[in-house]
């Protein structure tokens, strides 16, 4: 598939990120464009954190807490195929040990009464969804990937891992509340924007979303193919988004 190198401009609050990234020319599903869309996320991650530090509110986070790692991760729907792909992909044993870890937390999931939730969640906007992740982290379980308190997928890990950063003590963060954690504020979130331009949605509905600990299962479940559409109209459409954020709800979204 024909890749074009592509740099983009964005004007934000206060200053302008730059994004360098590759792009797929050809018709695609929107799981060829999460490189591109991963790469903006860390830009627009690395601009909130400077933002955060002249505002005196360094970040917190740090190699080795894997804390945030159990969480209630939402992924795009394209994001849950390219995470099912990755799993099929590792070599054995490997391959077996990760399904393993994503069953086990599977079965926890089950017998705290929360896989209902966790397989009929389609967005993270209401305050339901807020006391669900909450009652999730408050199981511990481990992302599947965490190896020794660090990611084993860094590179390949969700946009939602990306855009979460805290500026209040990392010891908060084993047991977080509304109240306790703050969070970098970012000016739009990649993820969400990319979920509801694979299917279609407003940005004002709530973001499709599939849970990283049923990913595995939805995947294997999902019957609806990937639409296909050309690289760069992907792209154009989710940035489009980004400034509909701006103009609409603006910073710390």
């Amino acid at each position: 598939m024909d890749t074009r190198g592509l740099t983009v401009d964005l004007a934000l609050p206060g200053g302008t990120v730059r994004v360098e990234m590759d792009v797929p020319m050809g018709e695609v599903p929107m799981e060829r464009l999460l490189p591109a869309l991963r790469t903006t996320a860390d830009a627009f991650v690395a601009y909130g954190a400077e933002m955060s530090v002249a505002a005196g509110k360094p970040v917190s986070c740090a190699k080795g807490c894997g804390a945030c790692c159990r969480q209630l991760i939402p992924l795009a729907h394209a994001e849950a195929r390219a995470i099912a792909a990755l799993v099929e992909e590792l070599p054995e044993p490997r391959r077996s040990e990760v399904k393993e870890r994503f069953e086990g937390a599977f079965r926890r999931v089950e017998a705290a009464g929360l896989a209902p939730a966790l397989e009929g969640r389609t967005g993270r906007m209401a305050a339901e969804a807020v006391d669900l992740g909450l009652q999730y982290m408050g199981l511990g379980i481990a992302c599947p990937f965490l190896e020794d308190e660090s990611c084993s997928i860094y590179a390949e890990r969700p946009i939602a891992c990306r855009e979460y950063l805290v500026t209040s003590p990392p010891a908060r963060c084993a047991a977080p509340t509304v109240e306790t954690i703050e969070a970098v504020s970012l000016p739009t979130r990649v993820w969400a924007a990319a979920a509801r331009e694979e299917k279609g949605i407003a940005n004002t509905d709530p973001a499709p979303c599939v849970p990283l600990v049923v990913a595995l299962r939805w995947a294997a479940s999902a019957r609806d193919a990937a639409p296909l559409r050309p690289g760069p109209e992907i792209l154009q459409k989710v940035y489009a988004r980004f400034a509909r954020d701006r103009r609409g709800e603006g910073f710390g979204r």
